[in-house]
């Protein structure tokens, strides 16, 4: 619930603006009232201007929205949101402490995150003691207190005390799938690989049908070098359906560095039937190529990357190198003779292989 969605690099594109924005921005830099506008329409607004980096814009825009509609509480819980998924830790704990009246479980779980965030840790352990207390005849309530105490826990890296924080209210609620996925991204972070099989069982055989949850296990076991269960995580999430680029870009890494050559390929020819236009992909075809000596193969994975970057140097290298493991010098020579025409060969490498292979394969 107080997950931090990382978004706050992501860019939103000028076409994907929407006309309320653009009226709303106008309005401020023209330094005049910018008028009504519905809950969902502000909250956009300050998303966006978030997402952009425009943080006292959208601190602006929090503030206008909340002076329109000071007491629409389904306004109050998304710009809560935001100012968590941005970090705005300050004004998060000011928003917090405004309408700590309300009373709502959300309300005190974000100010456990702010006052975590900000250092000031006896304040949260308090407020954490008060808020067990407020909600203990409340068993849903209860565990959300207990989700943001160890979520932000484990933000702020104190990844055993969010471990005894899950511990305490499983005693008291029993295991629920949420709290196991918080138990088991501690357990990730100290590289506790016994612990983290033991709960990642668990969790599969409460959902074992769930692609995604296979997924999730499948990044969980490759972060902790398990390389064999993530493979089969990921196989697993795919059989069951799911239609992902990042679980099949996961499983060419995975076999990769598991020194799997033939299916890392395989992943990557399946990967670009998807999807024809990543560069990355060609790109680590052409590594796993290298790998197996697959000359003749790579030379596919080449072109195909050549149609998309045919500004890289690098790539008429590889294509090089390719025919002359191949034993096709003059096709080599005249690789390089393309490449120096089509870039800049900035690094001098290019002629600097033509010269060499000349010398050694006059015509």
């Amino acid at each position: 619930m107080f997950d931090n969605n990382n978004n706050n690099n992501d860019s939103i594109g000028e076409e994907s603006i929407p006309e309320f924005f653009k009226t709303f921005d106008n309005a401020l830099k023209k330094g005049i009232n910018p008028g009504y506008f519905d809950v969902d329409e502000l909250s956009e607004i300050a998303e966006i201007y978030f997402s952009e980096g425009k943080m006292n814009e959208g601190k602006y825009t929090v503030n206008y929205a909340l002076k329109i509609y000071p007491d629409n509480e389904d306004l109050i819980y998304e710009l809560l949101l935001l100012l968590n998924d941005f970090e705005l830790w300050n004004d998060l704990l000011a928003l917090c402490e405004k309408y700590h009246s309300l009373k709502y479980v959300w309300i005190d779980g974000h100010k456990l995150t702010a006052l975590l965030h900000l250092g000031m840790e006896e304040d949260a352990f308090y407020h954490f003691r008060k808020s067990k207390t407020k909600y203990a005849g409340n068993k849903e309530d209860l565990s959300i207190i207990y989700q943001a105490m160890a979520e932000a826990l484990y933000e702020i890296d104190l990844y055993e005390a969010s471990i005894e924080v899950i511990d305490e209210i499983i005693s008291i609620i029993g295991e629920d799938t949420d709290l196991l996925w918080l138990k088991l991204q501690s357990f990730s972070a100290i590289e506790d690989k016994e612990n983290v099989i033991e709960i990642g069982l668990k969790i599969q055989n409460r959902n074992p049908m769930d692609a995604d949850t296979w997924s999730r296990l499948g990044d969980t076991y490759k972060d902790i070098g398990e390389l064999d269960r993530a493979i089969d995580a990921y196989e697993f999430a795919q059989s069951l359906g799911l239609k992902d680029s990042n679980n099949l870009m996961n499983l060419i890494y995975a076999y990769e560095k598991n020194e799997n050559y033939s299916k890392a390929l395989q992943k990557a020819e399946e990967f670009l039937s998807e999807y024809p236009g990543s560069y990355l992909v060609n790109l680590l075809a052409i590594n796993i190529c290298t790998q197996m000596e697959n000359w003749e193969k790579g030379l596919i994975f080449v072109e195909n990357a050549i149609k998309l970057e045919p500004q890289s140097e690098s790539l008429y290298l590889y294509k090089c190198r390719f025919y002359l493991n191949l034993g096709e010098y003059k096709k080599a020579i005249k690789v390089l003779q393309e490449g120096i025409g089509k870039t800049k060969d900035t690094l001098g490498e290019l002629k600097e292989q033509l010269d060499k292979l000349r010398k050694e394969y006059p015509e």
